[in-house]
């Protein structure tokens, strides 16, 4: 009994809580493992049961999680989630000013805020093929601390995110 209470314990404290992973912008969307590659976690997505993407996450990084999602929500076909300590407000709106990079490639660009410490930017297809070649993304968000991520991986992660899109989250 007490081994298999202790097994439990340990799995808890493997296994990313579902809210965390959802949608950091979505309280209503819950996600389903789609599978794993190379330290990133891949996602299947749904609200009330009707699918709504895919997302990667390379979650054990001292920047914290990176979300790389291809999704309907209308952000485009892929958005990048990254966590901030800035929220929107009435004075200063929901955008922000930042620059990213991959392998010292600079993108001047804005973020948009979300409630519960998230900021989210549209991938286009240039920047996520550097992100897909690179191997560490920095971002720096207007009154933020420069924070890196390795991207190692995630080539991989972002082709396992595309096909459980493509298959709008079987898994076969």
């Amino acid at each position: 009994m007490i081994r298999r209470l202790a097994a439990l314990a340990l799995a808890a404290t493997l296994t990313p809580p579902g809210p965390l992973w959802a949608d950091p912008t979505d309280p209503l969307e819950s996600s389903a493992y789609y599978g794993s590659v190379r330290n990133w976690l891949v996602e299947a997505l749904n609200v009330g049961g009707v699918f709504t993407g895919c997302r990667a996450t390379i979650p054990l990084q001292s920047a914290g999680p990176l979300l790389l999602e291809r999704s309907y929500a209308g952000y485009g076909d892929w958005t990048i989630f990254m966590p901030t300590s800035q929220a929107p407000s009435p004075v200063f709106g929901r955008r922000l000013h930042a620059r990213f990079s991959v392998d010292q490639d600079e993108v001047p660009t804005e973020v948009l805020l979300y409630p519960g410490g998230w900021a989210s930017m549209a991938l286009d297809e240039p920047m996520r093929q550097r992100l897909m070649d690179g191997n560490i993304l920095t971002a720096q968000l207007a009154g933020e601390e420069t924070r890196q991520w390795i991207l190692n991986g995630s080539t991989a992660a972002l082709e396992l995110a595309q096909e459980c899109y493509e298959r709008q989250g079987a898994v076969w």
